[in-house]
């Protein structure tokens, strides 16, 4: 199994390459979101660990929040991205029965 970070940096690079995603965001609320970007600046946490990994009780969750391209079917693209994040866990030795993804679209303006 792969190291949480090493992982959350694979998932990020892979749901960034995803066809219609425009951008990717933490996972968490806003307020945790704006925690994570001061982090950031402070060099605590990396721009390019922003899929959310959470381990409870056997169980792994993803979570991963993108922006979409208008001219890509929001419902499409995240469906891509969680059939990409679901591959590519297994493909780092998660167990996918013991696996939940959940894709949020957040609304860009401007």
């Amino acid at each position: 199994m792969t190291d949480d970070v090493e992982l959350s940096r694979a998932l990020t690079a892979a749901v960034r390459a995803t066809p219609g995603v425009a951008g990717v965001y933490p996972a968490q609320p806003v307020l945790e979101a704006a925690a994570t970007v001061l982090a950031a600046k402070l060099a605590l946490r990396q721009p390019d660990v922003l899929v959310d990994i959470d381990r409870t009780d056997g169980f792994t969750s993803v979570s991963v929040q993108i922006a979409t391209h208008a001219a890509e079917a929001a419902p499409d693209t995240v469906r891509r991205v969680g059939e990409t994040v679901r591959d590519l866990c297994v493909e780092h030795g998660e167990d996918a029965a013991a696996l939940t993804v959940a894709v949020t679209v957040r609304l860009v303006e401007g």
